[in-house]
């Protein structure tokens, strides 16, 4: 009994790491794809002369945080690091898209429902990178895993289900180039 439960104790951490080894680059690719997304939009946001002055300085700030401070946030594998900066109130690109999400919200009557999205959508994204770039990754991966099932089988095409469900198609268009 006891030399069985030592042999599980052995085998789920060998589990844990290939099933991180595997899935990580796929979230990787998945999520990078998806900082594209926000930046393609977000700059096409803040060169509409149709959106107003604040949306395209929202806009321009959505930029900055995910171009400028996001490749700052994660230097040298410290995404773990990050959120913690995060929560703590320091200058993270999470807490830049917070401040704009906030602002939205304030201004929710005359602003773009679109940037509200984008900003809702990017603050997923960037703790998901964090999740994912720190020390417990490994239950980040399950958390995405589970939740992305959860939209296939629920064939949702609302929210994050149908963006990631597009980041997926991009990442999978791309690999048959």
């Amino acid at each position: 009994m006891i030399l069985s439960w030592w042999g599980v104790c052995a085998v789920i951490p060998m589990l844990l790491l290939f099933y991180w080894k595997v899935r990580v680059k796929q979230w990787r690719a998945v999520l990078k794809e998806a900082v594209e997304y926000h930046k393609f939009h977000l700059v096409s946001i803040s060169r509409d002369p149709s959106v107003s002055q604040t949306g395209r300085e929202l806009a321009h700030s959505l930029l900055w945080g995910v171009t400028k401070q996001l490749p700052l946030d994660l230097k040298d594998g410290k995404g773990g690091l990050a959120l913690v900066n995060s929560f703590k109130g320091r200058k993270t690109s999470l807490n830049t898209c917070g401040t704009v999400f906030y602002e939205c919200a304030k201004n929710h009557r005359v602003m773009d429902i679109t940037i509200f999205k984008l900003t809702s959508t990017l603050i997923s994204t960037i703790c998901r990178i964090f999740i994912l770039e720190s020390s417990i990754s490994v239950f980040g991966l399950i958390y995405n895993d589970i939740n992305l099932l959860i939209f296939l089988l629920t064939g949702s095409e609302k929210g994050m289900g149908r963006f990631y469900r597009e980041m997926k198609k991009e990442i999978n268009r791309k690999n048959s180039v």
